[in-house]
This record gives C-alpha cells, structure tokens and sequence, in this order.
C-alpha cells in the first residue's frame, strides 16, 4: 500500500513537471513571435531604432561606506 502511494506521488509530481515545462516551452516561443513582430513592425514604419548598448552597473554603491557607528 504505502509504494501504491509512493507511485501515484511521483506520477503526479511528474505530470506537474512535464505542464510546467510545457508551459514554459510556449512562453518562450511566444516571446520570439512578439520580438520578430516588433521588428517587422518598425521595419515597415521607417523608424531607426538605435541599437541597444549594454550598461555598465555602477561600482560604488549608495552610502555603502558611509554607515553611521
């Protein structure tokens, strides 16, 4: 009885991870749909849109070394 409830824990636990990955699967190519029709979309309105540059984080951090003692 108890490896009766042992198979049918790991078979849901299964089934909840296989949705999930399921789920994520259509997220993902729904973002990549979304992004190429953003582009085909500005491509067609003639607007430059400038090339996105990485930013560089800041070293210092807000009143970090200056804490009060």
């Amino acid at each position: 009885m108890h490896s009766d409830l042992m198979l049918d824990a790991v078979r849901a636990e299964a089934a909840y991870r296989a949705e999930e990955l399921r789920k994520a699967g259509r997220s993902a190519w729904a973002v990549r749909a979304r992004r190429a029709a953003r582009h085909l979309r500005a491509s067609r309105a003639d607007v430059d849109v400038p090339k996105q540059e990485r930013r560089e984080a800041a070293r210092e951090t807000a009143g970090v070394g200056e804490t009060a003692r």
